[in-house]
């Protein structure tokens, strides 16, 4: 059974009103437990109202969000428990935090949780050292941190949580490369290490190439196409076709292919890269 499961999902701003905007149509998906599913699309396409339905803070106008094959929807406990069981941390998260101290940033979605002191404690400091935050700067106020620790700080509030599901919304947004890399390893050892399913959306195509096992294309609103990271990505001209910015090594193949240089265009990896050129090169072929 899945652990996630959209059902013809839709969503409308300004419902039944002259301004009314579908910003999800008809979207179907499912994830199963412990994958890293990368959702990607242009700015506009659906990507964050599509998300904010998996732990109910959107209603969709259409359609059923289930978790372990439950209707979070069916009534306003369950939707209330789809809020811890799918935690969900927004582009930019260092602006939500507020509290005094990181240490109380970071217990602020377990204490809403009812939890024992102790066990609030330890997750706070669980997650602190996953993100990286050393003791020491627990009993500082978050806005004395650096960018980067402000945004590991942000991420670890919604990590104490233990959710089922974890969504990152453009997690990595206004960070330099280092900055980047930090959270994106970050990601994908917690994913390792807790066995956790992940959620990440990106606008980053080699990211999700090297960090997904499934990938969602939204486009104007809709699926345009949803699998396997190798499913998706071997369709790389028509990702080109909707103007979306993919790994440079496809860009690079299906450049030679248009000139008649007989190479395959799913190629997104440099390990495929490099396989598809020492073929030719076997082949004699001019490149």
């Amino acid at each position: 059974m899945a652990v996630l499961e959209v059902r013809a999902l839709s969503h409308s701003y300004g419902a039944k009103t002259q301004l009314q905007v579908r910003a999800v149509n008809n979207v179907s998906l499912r994830v199963e437990a412990g994958e890293l599913l990368g959702v990607i699309g242009h700015t506009g396409s659906g990507k964050s109202t599509l998300i904010q339905h998996f732990n109910g803070l959107l209603t969709p106008s259409a359609g059923e969000v289930l978790l372990d094959g439950e209707n979070i929807f069916k009534d306003k406990q369950t939707t209330h428990a789809a809020r811890f069981r799918v935690g969900l941390c927004f582009q930019y998260p260092e602006y939500q935090l507020f509290e005094e101290t990181v240490y109380k940033d970071i217990a602020f979605g377990p204490r809403n949780m009812k939890l024992a002191d102790d066990e609030i404690d330890r997750r706070v400091r669980k997650a602190a050292q996953f993100v990286g935050l050393p003791d020491a700067l627990l009993n500082k106020s978050p806005f004395d941190l650096s960018g980067g620790e402000k945004r590991r700080a942000a991420i670890a509030g919604v990590m104490a949580m233990e959710p089922e599901i974890l969504v990152l919304d453009e997690p990595t947004a206004g960070l330099d490369p280092k900055g980047r890399d930090t959270i994106l390893n970050l990601v994908e050892n917690y994913r390792k290490e807790t066995g956790s399913t992940v959620i990440l959306v990106s606008h980053s195509m080699e990211d999700i190439a090297r960090l997904a096992t499934k990938a969602l294309v939204m486009n104007r609103g809709e699926a345009a196409l949803f699998g396997t990271v190798d499913e998706v990505f071997s369709q790389g001209e028509k990702l080109v076709s909707m103007g979306l910015d993919v790994p440079a090594v496809t860009r690079i193949f299906l450049s030679l292919h248009a000139r008649g240089v007989p190479v395959r265009t799913d190629v997104y990896t440099t390990e495929q890269a490099t396989a598809e050129y020492l073929r030719l090169l076997g082949k004699g072929a001019r490149v």
